[in-house]
This record gives structure tokens, C-alpha cells and sequence, in this order.
């Protein structure tokens, strides 16, 4: 994005810039508060997108990041489970046909639940794709150069 810089004035704590984008009826004015920040002065990101895009890309980052909790929960609980079943059978003749009735009993809940958990793994990593893609094109913070 391109601007022009209408006012800059340094305090000690850090600065202040006024800056306009666009010209004619679409210009716009916007000023900033800046921090140094190795040796250049940065402050919030002037595009209007990147503060509401930040934000909806991060918030769909947590959810997908609770889902997956959630989905991996309920799968650890469901094989958690049928671990204790199993090693509640008695040992004997029978006790190997009890534990193959028990996996066969519980495959489907745990394979269901496993098919959550891949497809929140999936979520997640769309999330994070998503949110590299704006943190990079549209960073929250950006360097402003006096000149």
C-alpha cells in the first residue's frame, strides 16, 4: 500500500505519524502511534483489512484448535475404554475370544472417532495456512520509514 507521510514527531517513550493513502475523494488520513524496534519505527498496519482479518483468521485457528481437542478426547476415552474392558476379562479358555469381541464391539465408535480427529488435524492446519497467509500479506504491525 502506498502513503505518503503528512507529520512525524518523536517523544521519548517513542513517536507519533500521520500518514495519507490514496489520493483525490479516496484519500484518507491516518495517524499512528510508533515504537522503535531495531532501529526502525513501527506501528499498527494503516490497510483497514488487516486488523478485522488478523483477527477472524486467529478465531478460526482457536476453534479448529479446540475441535481437535475435543475430537482427541473423546478418542483417548473411547480407547481408554476398551482397555479397561479388556483388562477386566478373566483369564482362561475364552479370554482372547472376549477381547476380539470387545475390539470388534468398540472398532466403530474408536474409527469414527478417529475420522474426527483427522478431519480436525485437517481444520487446523487450514487454519494455520490461512493465518500465515494474512500474517504475511497483512501483518498486524508495520515499519514506517522517515523520510
Amino acid at each position: 500500500m502506498k502513503y505518503q507521510i503528512t507529520s512525524f514527531s518523536e517523544g521519548k517513550k517513542g513517536g507519533q505519524i500521520t500518514v495519507t493513502v490514496s489520493e483525490g475523494a479516496n484519500r484518507r488520513s491516518f495517524t499512528r502511534h510508533l515504537k522503535r524496534q531495531n532501529g526502525a519505527w513501527v506501528g499498527l498496519n494503516i490497510d483497514e483489512r488487516a486488523i478485522p482479518l488478523n483477527e477472524r483468521y486467529e478465531q478460526e485457528l482457536t476453534e479448529a484448535k479446540r475441535e481437535f481437542a475435543s475430537a482427541e478426547a473423546v478418542l483417548k476415552a473411547l480407547l481408554r475404554k476398551r482397555e479397561a474392558l479388556i483388562e477386566a476379562t478373566e483369564d482362561g479358555p475364552v479370554a482372547s475370544e472376549r477381547e476380539r469381541a470387545i475390539t470388534l464391539a468398540t472398532a466403530p465408535e474408536i474409527e469414527a472417532a478417529e475420522d474426527k480427529v483427522a478431519e480436525a488435524t485437517e481444520a487446523v492446519d487450514d487454519a494455520e495456512a490461512k493465518l500465515d497467509i494474512v500474517r504475511r500479506e497483512l501483518p498486524l504491525m508495520m515499519e514506517f520509514r522517515r523520510f
